[in-house]
């Protein structure tokens, strides 16, 4: 599934497979999908993609361990590829990918970009830490996997302009602005799972999309975080 020559993309982000690890935060269990129910939107995407005028990605956040034990499996079992994008402060934790996971993937023929160095809200850190979240974690991942990095998935979607200013160096910047992205769009928006999501919802998303009055809102929302 590719979005070169689509009108529309529709990008689907997921977080954490099967239960929660150990020391993930309370507010972030949301995101986490259990994993039958992760077997069956995975079907979904197959299916759905394969019926609609539109590109359907999928990105996975975190680095968490189950990308590898369980997301990936299911990836290949159907022919689909996503883009993982990890944290490069988390290598040697042992509930997170390592290097050698990350070349497992791209040999897989899985992306890999930077979700930063940390897993913090860009908005918040200083500039010296703002160069270790976008560009030390971008050269330790690059070297962990032998490749260039060219695509960075914003945590938590908080950005602002400050933010966008230090991510110019990447080619592609993922947020979670919950609207259908452009063919070739350097600020590409994604919809994140949340729990309580069934395979219909996905067939909403990627069918319908949204009504016109949500979108326009939703893109008012957009434009005021790029230039706050």
């Amino acid at each position: 599934m590719t979005a070169t020559d689509a009108r529309n993309r529709v990008i689907i982000n997921f977080h954490g497979i099967g239960e929660p690890s150990e020391g993930v935060p309370t507010a972030e269990h949301q995101y986490w999908c259990p994993r039958n129910l992760w077997l069956a939107l995975a079907d979904c995407l197959v299916e759905t993609s394969q019926d609609h005028d539109v590109a359907v990605e999928i990105t996975v956040d975190d680095g968490n361990l189950s990308d590898v034990v369980d997301a990936l499996p299911a990836l290949v079992e159907r022919g689909l590829t996503a883009s993982f994008f990890v944290c490069a402060g988390r290598f040697r934790d042992p509930r997170y990918l390592s290097a050698d996971h990350l070349r497992e993937l791209r040999a897989a023929g899985m992306g890999i970009g930077s979700h930063g160095w940390a897993h913090v809200d860009l908005r918040r850190v200083a500039d010296s830490e703002m160069y270790r979240e976008v560009t030390e974690s971008r050269a330790r991942i690059a070297e962990a996997v032998g490749a260039e990095i060219s695509a960075f998935a914003i945590p938590f979607g908080s950005y602002n302009r400050r933010v966008l200013r230090h991510l110019r160096g990447y080619d592609t910047v993922f947020t979670s602005d919950r609207v259908r992205a452009a063919p070739n769009g350097w600020l590409t928006p994604r919809y994140s799972y949340v729990h309580g999501w069934t395979p219909g919802d996905i067939r909403t998303i990627i069918s319908t999309g949204m009504s016109p009055l949500r979108a326009a809102r939703r893109k008012a929302a957009v434009l005021y975080k790029r230039w706050r």
